[in-house]
């Protein structure tokens, strides 16, 4: 049965305020949140779209706790798979999207919510949590469902989110944050507009780097573990190109190959520990080279089609279909090669997943690796918290690319 045609969302203004009185406060003052802006909200009277950069699993509550309104945010079905999560993100409001699957009744309940409700919908168009702390590309459809919508727009920046909570970490930082509210455009302009023109408006406003960002503000990030599972993002040694050699020890960053040692410092800056050379200031650097030179090493390596690209042992494959639960499968040694996916189980049975035939494959939260495999969801779930899913992500999209 369609779990989607049991779900309807709804936002209960009472839990909203319970929500954004208790947690919320709890929030701005754990992570010591400036807002900026705020007053625009007295002049919106009727519906509008909020779209915040996207940096982390916390950036709803966060923007939500100074929208005197409650917000229906648009999430992942991924999040919803789980009775418990279901039932909580239902209180708020939130609004699942299938990925690669047309989801008319996704944009159907955001137009309800705009036109029926007069309420407000929360958009992230970036469509998932930055892994360096940059602006990703935005989802082009976005600037569609706008000018369908046709009520103003206002955007949110958060800065200083990524180094509070990062994407591939499981403990939060201390520094300060600041979210910035900006009316984009309103009804009238948005009526006049392009999609075009929309999506290039709506591209400037969110453009924002956080290494940038950090590097004009005299402020540090405590913690001792700042480095903690840095590795799920930044996978790939610079100094001898092994993959997923990479480890994390509170604040340090080192390659199990080659011995290569940076520290994490307070600025998010990497220093020199010893005779290492720092081969990148900042997380993005490292990143931007590494998506460079990763996909380069994959093809590469798939030249040998009968040896794996890459593998994993433990790894665990459940199987599900937007909302519905996950049901284990297999577990077994994961491994790619040029042409598939397999999994390989202790019992000697292999699953093959051919990658002309994988369709939306993504990480989910911090390594949750998943795609669409005819009309299944397949979802590979690592036994350690040091093994990347990302890689695996950009080896597929390496590698898809080629074709």
């Amino acid at each position: 049965m369609n779990m989607h045609a049991r779900y309807r969302p709804y936002n209960l203004r009472w839990f909203n305020r319970v929500l954004r009185w208790c947690f919320g406060s709890y929030l701005r003052l754990f992570f010591r949140i400036k807002p900026i802006g705020t007053e625009l909200f007295n002049g919106i009277k009727g519906p509008f779209v909020l779209i915040p950069n996207h940096q982390g699993i916390l950036d709803p509550f966060m923007v939500g706790s100074y929208v005197p309104r409650p917000v229906y945010w648009v999430t992942s079905d991924g999040n919803m798979r789980s009775n418990l999560l279901k039932f909580l993100l239902r209180l708020v409001g939130s609004i699942p999207k299938s990925k690669v699957i047309p989801d008319l009744e996704t944009v159907n309940w955001i137009v309800e919510v705009i036109r029926k409700r007069g309420g407000v919908v929360g958009i992230f168009a970036e469509g998932q949590a930055s892994w360096d702390g940059h602006t990703l590309p935005l989802i082009p459809s976005t600037a569609k469902l706008l000018k369908l919508l046709k009520v103003p727009v206002v955007t949110a920046q958060l800065r200083g989110a990524y180094y509070s909570q990062p994407r591939w970490s499981w403990n939060q930082r201390r520094g300060i944050i600041e979210i910035e509210f900006s009316l984009l455009m309103d009804g009238a302009e948005l009526k006049a507009a392009s999609a075009e023109g929309i999506l290039e408006r709506l591209k400037a406003a969110m453009e924002y780097d956080e290494a940038q960002w950090l590097a004009e503000q005299a402020l540090a990030f405590r913690s001792g573990r700042r480095a903690r599972h840095l590795e799920l993002a930044l996978f790939l040694c610079p100094s001898c190109q092994s993959v997923a050699t990479m480890r994390s020890f509170r604040n340090r960053f080192y390659c199990q190959n080659c011995g290569m040692v940076n520290r994490l410092g307070p600025d998010y800056l990497f220093k020199r520990v010893g005779s290492s050379e720092a081969r990148f200031s900042t997380i993005r650097e490292w990143n931007l080279w590494q998506e460079s030179a990763y996909p380069a090493l994959v093809r590469a390596a798939a030249r040998n089609a009968s040896k794996p690209i890459i593998s994993d042992t433990g790894v665990m494959l459940f199987k599900g279909r937007k909302m519905n639960p996950l049901r284990l499968l297999r577990t077994g040694v994961m491994a790619l090669y040029a042409d598939r996916i397999t999994l390989h189980t202790l019992s000697g049975t292999e699953l093959s997943f051919p990658l002309a035939d994988i369709e939306g494959a993504g990480v989910l939260k911090q390594q949750l690796f998943e795609f669409y495999f005819g009309k299944g969801l397949y979802q590979f779930r690592f036994p350690a918290r040091n093994q990347s899913a990302r890689k695996w992500l950009l080896a597929v999209q390496a590698l898809k690319a080629a074709d």
